[in-house]
C-alpha cells in the first residue's frame, strides 16, 4: 500500500479521555496520525467540575498551565483539549466549548491544510452545535462501538434517542468507518459509504513478548505456571464473570491472571464484589501502564477473552487485545463473536462455556512452533500503521 502524502488538520472528538488507562482505538489512531505529520487536535469528552475532574487533578494529569488552558501536548505531537463544563446547561456548554475549539484550531492548525472533523463521540450533547460551528472540509464518523447496546440505554426510548443521534451523524458524514460486521450492516441504512476497518493490534510492541530476553514483572513471576492472561477493563456488560468462574474451576491447575480495572468505575477495586471472589487460581493484578504490558504478555502461556454474547458485543465488538495477543504468539481462546470468524484458523473460538474450558486446556498443550508464527503473521498483517494508512487512503479519495 502506498504511503499517503497529503497531510491534514484533524479535529478529533473522542468519547474517552486521552489519559484513559487502556489505550483505545482513538489514541492508537490519532497518535499515529500525528507521527505521520498531520496536525491533530484531540478533544476529550467534556467533563463537569466534580468527581472526575478532582480525580484528574489528584492523579497529576492537570498542571497549573493545563488547568488554565485545558490544553496539553502529547509526545506523539497530538494536542489534547479537555472541555470542562462549569454551567449545568448542555446547549450553552456546547456553544462555549465549540467556540473555544474554533479558537484553538486557528492557533494550532495549518490554514493551508484541509481540515477533517473526525468523530467518535456520537453521544456528545448538542452534537449539531459542533458541526455547525467548526469549519471543515470533510466529516468522518469512525464507529467503534454499538452504542445502543450500552447498559445506560436500557429502555426503548433511550435506545431510540441514541439511534437517532447516530443516524444524524452517519448521514451527514462523507466517510463512515466501522470496526465490526454488525456495525457495517447497521450504518449502511444511514450512509452508503461505510468502510469496514476492523480493529487491529500493536504488532511492533507485542511481538517482542516472544523474546526470551523480556524481563517478567515480579508480581507475575511469583504466580505458578501455566499462566493464562487477560488484559483490559473488566466491565460487567462485556466481561463474562460467570464464564470466567466456570473456566477457572474446571482448570484448577491453571493460573488465570487478570490485568485491568473493574467496571470502568475509575476507582480502586478488587474481585471481592464479583463472582470471582475467593477463587484461588484467579490472580487480579489491577491496572498496569500500557508501556509495561508486553512484559506481562511475555510471562503468559495462553490468553483468553471471556466476553459475553449480548447486544453490545455481538452487534459491534472487536477487542483490540485480540491482535495484541496474536502478536505475542499466544494461543488465544475467545467466545463466539462474529468479529473473530475470519481468524478461526489462528484462535480457539468457543461456542459454549464447556468448550471454552476445554479449549484452554487444548491451547496449553500446543507444541507446534508453526502455530506461533501463523498467529504473528496474522497480527503483522493487522497492525495500527496499516489501518491508519488504509483510512487515510479512503479519506484522500473523498476529500
Amino acid at each position: 500500500m502506498s504511503e499517503s502524502k497529503q497531510q491534514y488538520n484533524i479535529i478529533c472528538f473522542s468519547n474517552q479521555l486521552w489519559d484513559f488507562p487502556n489505550w483505545t482505538n482513538k489514541r492508537h489512531v490519532m497518535s499515529r496520525m500525528a507521527q505521520k505529520g498531520h496536525n491533530v487536535l484531540f478533544v476529550d469528552p467534556p467533563i463537569n467540575l466534580g468527581r472526575v475532574f478532582i480525580r484528574q487533578l489528584l492523579r497529576g494529569h492537570w498542571s497549573l498551565g493545563r488547568t488554565a488552558t485545558r490544553l496539553k501536548k502529547d509526545p506523539s505531537g497530538v494536542h489534547i483539549y479537555t472541555p470542562v463544563s462549569a454551567v449545568p446547561f448542555s446547549k450553552i456548554a456546547a456553544k462555549l466549548h465549540a467556540q473555544r475549539i474554533k479558537k484553538l484550531s486557528v492557533k494550532l492548525l495549518d490554514p493551508d491544510k484541509k481540515t477533517i472533523l473526525w468523530f467518535y463521540h456520537v453521544e456528545i450533547p448538542s452534537l449539531a452545535t459542533y458541526l455547525d460551528t467548526l469549519d471543515h472540509d470533510l466529516l468522518v464518523y469512525d464507529c467503534v462501538d454499538n452504542y445502543e447496546g450500552f447498559p445506560r440505554y436500557d429502555t426503548p426510548e433511550k435506545k431510540e434517542m441514541i439511534r437517532a443521534k447516530e443516524q444524524y451523524l452517519a448521514s451527514k458524514a462523507a466517510v463512515v468507518f466501522a470496526t465490526a460486521p454488525g456495525l457495517v450492516d447497521k450504518l449502511k441504512h444511514y450512509n452508503e459509504t461505510v468502510h469496514f476497518t476492523p480493529n487491529v493490534g500493536d504488532y511492533e510492541k507485542f511481538h517482542k513478548a516472544v523474546s526470551d530476553s523480556q524481563e517478567i514483572p515480579d508480581d507475575l513471576e511469583t504466580i505458578t505456571r501455566p499462566r493464562v492472561g487477560f488484559a483490559g477493563a473488566l466491565d460487567e456488560y462485556k466481561f463474562d464473570f460467570e464464564l470466567m468462574k466456570e473456566v477457572a474451576e474446571k482448570n484448577p491447575h491453571v493460573s488465570f491472571v487478570l490485568i485491568g480495572q473493574i467496571a470502568l468505575k475509575d476507582r480502586k477495586a478488587d474481585l471481592s464484589s464479583t463472582p470471582l471472589r475467593g477463587i484461588e487460581n484467579i490472580h487480579f493484578l489491577g491496572h498496569k501502564p500500557y508501556g509495561t504490558l508486553e512484559k506481562y504478555y511475555a510471562g503468559f502461556d495462553g490468553y483468553i477473552i471471556p466476553y459475553e454474547l449480548n447486544d453490545y458485543t455481538v452487534g459491534g465488538c472487536f477487542p483490540v487485545k485480540f491482535h495484541d495477543a496474536l502478536a505475542a504468539g499466544l494461543p488465544t481462546v475467545v467466545t463466539n463473536l462474529p468479529a473473530y470468524l475470519p481468524f478461526s484458523h489462528v484462535s480457539y473460538i468457543s461456542k459454549s462455556n464447556e468448550e471454552f474450558a476445554v479449549n484452554v486446556r487444548k491451547s496449553l498443550l500446543e507444541e507446534d512452533s508453526s502455530k506461533i508464527k501463523a498467529r504473528q503473521k496474522v497480527a503483522k498483517e493487522n497492525n495500527w500503521d496499516g489501518k491508519v494508512e488504509t483510512m487515510l487512503d479512503i479519506v484522500s479519495n473523498h476529500i
